[in-house]
């Protein structure tokens, strides 16, 4: 619990003000019921000694009316506050964690599960929000009737306060006991609720494929499964805090018997009075509320532990790929050279890419070919810098790509994957992501290389077409074609095209590939892809296998010999079923 408070240091010395002022809302809040019942005990003897005055009389009720509406006045403030502070907290836990995911690298979101990533952005740090909040409010403000009422009960009568409350510590002792001991299992219940996050998350972005399967009950008995995991592990939770809880209630109980008990037996032997008694009871009785509250304190510890520990996890990691102390700019490039570059993924135990030499010198069209599996996604990958090589080095323009800016390397490249990322906005605003400040024109131009400008006509309302999630309401074409678009809004240094016209007939591929050899003559072209016509005009093609190049020529120049190259070509100009590639 400490550390948790040590993490969250930086918005107590913030906001300190605003919680001092909290503070004292709660003293006062948690003192001031106080008052009335000892005005109630005094209206009580006052009556019985037949002391009462019409002065007094309205003394008393006002002073009723007066203290309740008082801590109403107060709570108003506080509740206002504290609200405040915790929609501040969780909006600036919420904001440095996405920074600082943006911040990471790849090798992060190879380690963990997209729900798995939500569910420490939602569930873990809302309870963490808790604890600037919920729990100091719970704590200080139980902990101040607490003292309180045993302090007025004492000043009545030391020996009844302490035979009616002294199980009452040994019981809070002995249940946050039992509590510790339960606390390994919430962080198994938070990583039950992360994986039954993931399989919900998999089955609605899956869901058109597990349709096209006829997998529908496939996949719902696998979610329902994760689900009744989820379910079960809160049965296990609330089986204990049912077992354990309502302890304070049977401690209550018994302190009340106790109370009304021996307050009786002191009242007939006049040793306190009748209005004292009440005015206890109604003390015992302040004491319920804030036992159960210290219950529900010592539960949040168990899941603000947790949590904390499970946020902290994220924001303690580091990106291995980061920039050195003085990185230089980079915005153009001469040549771009691979040497000996070799790379695994850090959770492999094999080299995708293995002895990688090539020079890659500006303006030109590369394309890049080879079976499945071959490590060409992995290759033009290394130019993103989303991990560092294994070994040997990139280097551009005679220097190591590691001494550049990271964000300038990555700005130099307009890369279009071969799963593609489209968001729920207009045609124009997913275009507009590769350069948020492209004019009109430049946005058309984009459409026009793209070859998407003959959809338009398609869309309901034109580039203002709102597409639907991950871009399910354009055909496989559409979305590679849009993701085209967006990557040459960027006007970038170097396009990669990864596998990006696997989905467009050949007509359009082949006004793809001329509008670009037309527009980008002085840029760098790096093509991925399975049909051999979208290289074949390129100044140079790789073929690659087994993570190696092993052939490097132009079209007509690997065409030549006997390789895999042109046994593949024949296969395509064929018709015939070639090889996955």
């Amino acid at each position: 619990m400490k550390e948790a408070f040590k993490h969250l240091g930086w918005f107590f010395k913030q906001e300190w003000k605003s919680y001092i002022l909290c503070f004292v809302l709660l003293i006062i809040v948690s003192l001031t019921p106080l008052i009335p019942a000892k005005l109630l005990g005094m209206a009580i003897d006052a009556i019985t000694m037949e002391t009462m005055t019409k002065k007094l009389f309205f003394l008393y009720v006002g002073g009723l009316i007066f203290f309740p509406v008082i801590t109403y006045l107060f709570n108003i403030v506080y509740h206002y506050t504290i609200n405040r502070l915790g929609h501040d907290l969780s909006f600036k836990l919420r904001e440095k964690y996405i920074d600082h995911l943006f911040e990471m690298d790849a090798e992060l979101y190879e380690e963990y599960t997209k729900g798995d990533l939500i569910a420490r952005a939602t569930n873990d740090l809302q309870n963490i929000t808790v604890l600037a909040t919920s729990f100091l409010q719970q704590t200080i403000f139980h902990t101040g009737v607490i003292i309180g009422a045993v302090v007025m009960m004492v000043l009545i009568d030391p020996i009844l306060t302490l035979a009616s409350s002294i199980i009452m510590p040994i019981a809070i002792f002995w249940l946050n006991k039992k509590r510790l001991k339960k606390r390994e299992y919430y962080k198994t219940h938070h990583e039950i609720y992360a994986n039954m996050t993931e399989s919900v998350l998999e089955s609605i972005e899956g869901v058109k494929t597990i349709r096209a399967y006829g997998q529908e009950e496939e996949d719902f008995k696998r979610t329902k499964k994760a689900i009744d995991a989820d379910v079960n592990s809160w049965w296990k939770i609330l089986k204990f805090e049912a077992i354990y809880s309502p302890m304070f209630e049977l401690v209550y109980a018994v302190c009340y018997f106790i109370a009304i008990g021996l307050g009786s037996y002191m009242v007939i032997h006049s040793q306190i009075t009748a209005g004292d008694l009440v005015t206890f009871l109604l003390y015992v009785a302040m004491l319920y509320n804030p036992l159960i509250g210290l219950s529900n304190v010592l539960n949040s510890m168990n899941s603000i532990v947790i949590a904390d520990g499970r946020f902290q996890e994220i924001m303690d990691k580091q990106p291995l790929v980061k920039n050195e102390e003085n990185p230089m700019p980079v915005l153009k490039f001469s040549t771009i050279e691979f040497k000996d570059v070799r790379f695994r993924y850090p959770f492999d135990d094999f080299d995708v890419i293995a002895g990688i030499n090539l020079t890659i010198h500006s303006g030109e069209t590369i394309g890049v070919v080879g079976p499945t599996g071959a490590g060409k996604s992995t290759f033009i990958r290394q130019l993103l810098r989303e991990f560092n090589v294994t070994s040997g080095d990139i280097l551009i323009d005679g220097r190591s790509i590691a001494q550049y800016k990271i964000e300038d390397v990555r700005n130099l490249v307009g890369y279009v994957p071969q799963n593609h990322i489209l968001f729920r906005r207009s045609v124009d605003d997913n275009i507009l992501i590769g350069n948020p400040n492209a004019s009109i024109n430049e946005i058309s131009k984009a459409m026009d290389i793209a070859d998407f400008k003959k959809d338009l006509i398609e869309l309901p309302e034109g580039s203002q077409t709102m597409v639907a999630e991950l871009g399910g309401s354009l055909s496989g074409g559409q979305r590679q074609r849009l993701s085209i678009a967006r990557a040459l809004v960027k006007n970038p240094e170097i396009l990669i095209l990864d596998d990006s016209l696997s989905a467009v007939d050949a007509l359009t591929e082949a006004n793809i590939i001329a509008h670009l050899k037309e527009t980008r003559k002085e840029k760098t072209n790096i093509i991925v892809a399975h049909r051999f016509s979208a290289v074949s005009t390129a100044d140079k093609i790789i073929v690659m296998q087994n993570g190696k190049i092993t052939d490097i020529g132009t079209h007509d120049e690997l065409l030549k010999y006997d390789n895999w190259y042109k046994m593949q070509y024949l296969k395509q100009i064929k018709g015939d079923v070639y090889e996955e590639l």
